[in-house]
C-alpha cells in the first residue's frame, strides 16, 4: 500500500508546478485546506476502513474481496482528488446573491 502511495504522491509532484496543486493531491489534506473539514473526516474514515480491510483481506487469501477494497481505495483517492480541485475553484465564488452587485 505504501507503494501505491509513493506512487501517487510522486505523480502529484511531477505534475503540479506550486505547492498549493501539490497539497491537492493528498485528498484529506486538500479537503482541510478548503476548510471543508467535516469532507475530510469522512474520506479519511472511508480510506483508513478499506485499507484496514484490504490488509485483513490480503493476510486471510481472499483475493476477491482484497481486489474489492483495493478498487475501493482508488476510489476514494480519486474522488478526493477531484472534489479538492472543485472546491478549490469555488472558493473564490461569491457566496450570497448580495456579493454580486
Amino acid at each position: 500500500m505504501t507503494k501505491i502511495l509513493t506512487f501517487f504522491l510522486l505523480i502529484a509532484s511531477v505534475m503540479s508546478k506550486d505547492i498549493d496543486n501539490k497539497i491537492n493531491f493528498i485528498p484529506i489534506v486538500g479537503q482541510i485546506e478548503n476548510k471543508k473539514y467535516i469532507k475530510a473526516v469522512l474520506l479519511g474514515s472511508a480510506m483508513f476502513y478499506s485499507t484496514y480491510k484490504y490488509v485483513d483481506y490480503s493476510n486471510n487469501n481472499k483475493i476477491s474481496k482484497r481486489n474489492t477494497y483495493a478498487w475501493w481505495i482508488l476510489g476514494l483517492y480519486f474522488y478526493g482528488i477531484i472534489d479538492t480541485y472543485v472546491d478549490g475553484h469555488f472558493k473564490n465564488f461569491p457566496k450570497k446573491k448580495d456579493e454580486i452587485n
